[in-house]
């Protein structure tokens, strides 16, 4: 297991490769913030994870483990402001990702367009180890379509808990 570089929550937006994606979807802050903090219910919108769970209690600090390719990667809270900014620092990640990363922050923020519909943006942000930054160059487009088919996942999510 790879220990990571913990950034700060300010890091997330000046970090040296960022993939951004938004999309608007019709939805309360409160009804994407209840997804977002639903742990266990990310692989059912976020393709890219087996498994997710929380592992140390709420709010800022709290902790949380995901299964991508069946390797965990460990994450600690940075950023908790209900219900209009959510976001971590990986700690620790087995697998590729320990293997290429030095540090990988990532908030979600959810900014209010009228009383249904907001403007959700998922930000990645990352350090990558030297001699990896073409990996993730060609990386970046694959990560770029995965954020925004989990931004798809997550409307659709919240249009089932709806019907």
């Amino acid at each position: 297991m790879a220990v990571m570089t913990r950034q700060p929550a300010d890091w997330t937006d000046r970090a040296p490769l960022k993939i951004r994606a938004v999309r608007e979807i019709r939805a309360t802050p409160q009804e994407v913030w209840d997804v977002l903090c639903d742990h266990e219910r990310w692989p059912e919108w976020f393709s890219a994870l087996d498994k997710a769970e929380a592992t140390g209690g709420t709010g800022l600090g709290s902790t949380r483990t995901v299964w991508v390719a069946k390797k965990p990667i460990h994450e600690e809270f940075i950023v908790w402001d209900e219900p209009c900014s959510w976001g971590f620092s990986v700690v620790e990640a087995e697998g590729p990702l320990g293997l290429v990363t030095e540090t990988l922050n990532e908030r979600v923020d959810i900014q209010v367009l009228s009383d249904d519909r907001v403007r959700v943006t998922y930000l990645m942000a990352l350090q990558p180890k030297p001699r990896t930054g073409l990996l993730f160059r060609v990386l970046k487009r694959q990560l770029s379509k995965t954020l925004r088919q989990s931004l798809a996942g997550l409307e659709r999510s919240l249009e089932a808990q709806r019907a």
